[in-house]
C-alpha cells in the first residue's frame, strides 16, 4: 500500500484506502488526482520525495475528505495549486457546507466533525487551470459536482462513481445524492471497457462490466426493498429505519446521517419517476407505492 504503480505512459496511481492518481508532466513535475485523508499527506509527500517528483497540482474529483483531506498540507509543503469543479470549490472553501448539506440543517453536536472535515482552503482554481493532458468529465450521482479525469494516455480515473463488491457486501448503502445521475454514470463508465479504469475504491481494471452490474443490482435491490415497504404510507424516517433493520446495520449518528440522506434521494428518485406517490398527512410528508395508492384511493 502507498506505492507508485505505473499504468501507461505518464500515468500512475498510488494504492491506498482511496486510490490516488499521478500524472507526470515531465521528468520532475507531477499532478495528483485526489490526495486521500489529511493524515495521508505526509505519506504522499514522502513518496513524492522518494521518486524525486515535484507536486504542481492536485485535482480533486470532489470535496469529500477521503479525496481532499490532504490538500492543505500538501499545498503548504509544495506550493501546488488545488483544482476542482465550480461547485466542489465552494465545499472546499467552507468545510461546514458538506455536513450541513448531508444533515439538511445545522447539525447536532453528536455528529463527528471529522466525518467530512477538510481544512478550509481559499486558493482553489477552476478546471480551466488543468494541464492540457488532463481532461475532466462530469460524473453525476455521488456528489454535486464530481468529475472524473482522463489522461492523455487514455487512463480514466472515475472517482466514487462505482464501489467494490466487498464494500457493497458489507455496507449495502453507498452515499448517493442523485440516483438517476448515478445510474447514468454507471452506464457511461461501462462504455470505457478496453481502457485502463481506476475507481477510487476498487481495483484497477480494463473491464468494469461485472462491477457495473453488481452496483446496479444493489441499487435495484434497495429500490425494490423500498417499494415493497411502501405498501402503506411511510415517512422517510420510517423507510430509513427499515433499511437499517433489513441490512442489520450498526446505527451511529454519522451512519444515520449518511443513510437518511441517501434514502431521501431514493424517495425523490422514485417519486419523480412516478413509481411512488407523496403527500401530506397529519402534517407529515408520507410516501406510498403507486399500486398501494391506487388501491387506497
Amino acid at each position: 500500500m502507498y506505492d507508485l504503480h505505473h499504468l501507461k505512459g505518464n500515468t500512475y496511481y498510488i494504492d491506498g484506502p482511496t486510490n490516488v492518481g499521478l500524472y507526470k508532466l515531465n521528468d520532475t513535475d507531477c499532478v495528483l488526482i485526489d490526495c486521500g485523508h489529511k493524515e495521508e499527506g505526509p505519506v504522499l509527500e514522502s513518496l513524492l520525495r522518494r521518486y524525486k517528483l515535484k507536486l504542481k497540482y492536485i485535482v480533486n474529483t470532489h470535496s469529500h475528505a477521503d479525496h481532499s483531506g490532504a490538500n492543505l498540507y500538501l499545498m503548504k509543503q509544495t506550493g501546488c495549486k488545488i483544482v476542482t469543479s465550480r461547485i466542489e470549490r465552494a465545499f472546499l472553501r467552507d468545510s461546514t457546507l458538506d455536513i450541513g448539506f448531508l444533515y439538511g440543517g445545522y447539525p447536532l453536536d453528536e455528529y463527528d466533525s471529522k466525518l467530512m472535515h477538510i481544512d478550509d482552503q481559499k486558493e482553489i482554481y477552476s478546471l480551466n487551470e488543468l494541464p492540457k493532458d488532463l481532461h475532466p468529465f462530469y460524473l453525476a450521482g455521488h456528489h454535486y459536482g464530481m468529475v472524473g479525469i482522463r489522461t492523455s494516455d487514455g487512463v480514466y480515473f472515475i472517482a466514487d462513481s462505482i464501489v467494490s463488491k466487498d464494500l457493497l457486501d458489507s455496507q449495502h448503502v453507498v452515499v448517493i445524492y442523485d440516483v438517476k445521475g448515478y445510474l447514468k454514470s454507471l452506464d457511461y463508465i461501462n462504455t470505457l471497457n478496453g481502457n485502463i479504469i481506476v475507481p477510487s475504491h476498487s481495483e484497477v481494471t480494463t473491464d468494469i462490466s461485472d462491477l457495473v452490474i453488481y452496483n446496479k443490482n444493489k441499487i435495484n435491490e434497495i429500490i425494490n426493498l423500498i417499494l415493497d415497504y411502501l405498501d402503506q404510507e411511510r415517512t422517510s424516517d420510517e423507510v430509513c429505519a427499515y433499511i437499517f433493520n433489513h441490512y442489520e446495520l450498526r446505527i451511529t449518528y454519522n451512519k444515520y446521517m449518511l443513510i437518511s440522506y441517501t434514502v431521501r434521494s431514493y424517495l425523490s428518485y422514485l417519486s419523480n419517476d412516478g413509481k411512488i406517490k407523496n403527500y401530506f398527512k397529519d402534517n407529515k410528508l408520507v410516501f406510498i407505492s403507486k399500486e398501494a395508492f391506487e388501491d387506497k384511493f
